[in-house]
C-alpha cells in the first residue's frame, strides 16, 4: 500500500478534525507545537504521535478493566457510541450529513470492516495479556501489503514480500502452533487484523472523492448502529466505575486519533514509522504494573520480528514512493 509522505510545508492539506466538545482540552493540545515551535518538523510529528500511541495503549487497560464486569461487544458499543457523542459538534460545524453520500455502499462496506475489526480486537484484549494483544495487531500493516497486491493490483517486491513473511513468522512465534493448546483470542485477533487492513483499503478508496471527516462520521454513525442490537442482547447497565471506563475508551480514542492525525499532518510517514511501537514497550509495563502479566520469551521474539517486518516495509516503501516523485 502506498504510504503518503508529507513534508511541514504541506501540513495545511491535513487537518484533523476540530473537537470544540473536548473544550479547554482540544485548546491545549491543538497549543502544543507552538511550544515546540523551534524544532524539526519531523521531531515535532514524532511527539505527536508519541502521546497518540501513549492514548491509544491506555484504551487497552480500560477495555481489560470493563470488560472484567461488561461483554465485549457492549463495550464496542460504547465505544461507538460515545466516540460518535465527540465526533458530532465537530459534523455540526462543518455542516456535513455523511450519509447523504453518492458512495454510501461503500461506506457501509468500510463500517462493516471497521466495526469488525473493533469488536474482534476488544474480544482479543479482553482475553490475552497486554503485550501479546498489543504485538498482534501490528499484524494489521501485513495484511495491507498482502491486499495491496492481490486486491489492489500494487506492484510488491521481493524484499517486501520477504519481510511479510518473517512478519507472519513472528505471528506465529506468539501463537506457537507447537504447543498445547492455542488460545482461541489469538486467532480472533488476527481476524481483527485482517479487518482492519480491509477498512484501510476501502478508506483509501473512499477519500479519493469523499471528505475526511465525512468518512470519520460514517463509521461513527453505522458502527453505533450496527452494535446496537447486539449489545442489546448481552445488555448489563454499567456501574459508576465501569462507566468511567467506557467513557474513557471513547475519549480516548477520539484524542488518540486527533494527535495521530497532527503527528502525520507535520512529518514524513517514513520518519514516523518506528515510533508506532513505542506502544510495545508500553503494553508490556502497563501489563506489569496493572496485572502482573509478565511477557514470555516467544512474545518478544515474535513482536521483534514482526517489528522488525513491518518497520522494514514501511522503509522500503517510502524510498519507492520519493523514487517515483522524483
Amino acid at each position: 500500500m502506498t504510504l503518503a509522505t508529507q513534508t511541514e510545508a504541506d501540513a495545511p492539506a491535513v487537518r484533523p478534525p476540530s473537537l470544540p466538545v473536548i473544550g479547554k482540552l482540544a485548546t491545549s493540545i491543538r497549543a502544543l507545537p507552538s511550544t515546540i515551535r523551534g524544532l524539526p518538523g519531523n521531531l515535532r510529528g514524532a511527539l505527536w504521535l508519541v502521546l497518540s500511541t501513549t492514548v491509544f495503549t491506555l484504551i487497552g487497560v480500560f477495555i481489560r478493566k470493563a470488560t472484567q464486569g461488561l461483554d465485549s461487544i457492549e463495550v464496542s458499543f460504547f465505544r461507538s457510541c460515545i466516540g460518535l457523542v465527540f465526533v458530532a459538534p465537530a459534523l455540526l460545524r462543518a455542516r456535513i450529513n455523511p450519509l447523504r453520500t453518492t458512495r454510501l455502499g461503500w461506506h457501509v462496506v468500510r463500517a462493516v470492516f471497521g466495526t469488525s475489526a473493533m469488536t474482534l480486537g476488544f474480544y482479543a484484549a479482553a482475553r490475552l495479556p497486554l503485550a501479546d494483544s498489543t504485538s498482534i495487531s501490528f499484524s494489521q500493516p501485513l495484511f495491507i501489503i498482502v491486499l495491496a497486491a492481490l486486491v489492489m493490483r500494487e506492484t510488491v517486491g521481493w524484499r517486501r514480500w520477504a519481510a511479510t513473511v518473517v512478519g507472519f513468522i513472528g505471528v506465529l512465534v506468539m501463537m506457537r502452533p507447537g504447543a498445547d493448546t492455542i488460545h482461541v483470542a489469538t486467532f480472533v485477533a488476527l481476524a481483527g487484523s485482517l479487518c482492519g487492513a480491509c477498512s484501510v483499503m476501502v478508506v483509501k478508496k473512499l477519500t479519493a472523492d469523499e471528505k475526511p471527516m465525512a468518512v470519520v462520521g460514517s463509521i461513527a454513525i453505522l458502527s453505533t448502529v450496527f452494535l446496537l442490537g447486539p449489545a442489546i442482547m448481552v445488555w448489563r447497565w454499567p456501574t459508576p466505575i465501569e462507566w468511567v471506563y467506557v467513557t474513557a475508551i471513547g475519549f480516548c480514542a477520539t484524542i488518540g486519533q486527533y494527535c495521530w492525525v497532527r503527528a502525520y499532518a507535520v512529518a514524513e510517514a517514513s520518519a514516523l514509522a518506528p515510533f508506532d511501537y513505542v506502544r510495545l514497550p508500553l503494553a508490556v509495563l502497563l501489563g506489569v504494573w496493572v496485572f502482573g502479566e509478565h511477557p514470555s520469551i516467544w512474545t518478544a521474539v515474535g513482536a521483534l520480528l514482526i517489528a522488525s517486518s513491518t518497520l522494514y516495509s514501511a522503509r522500503r516503501e517510502a524510498r519507492r514512493v520519493k523514487r517515483v516523485t522524483a
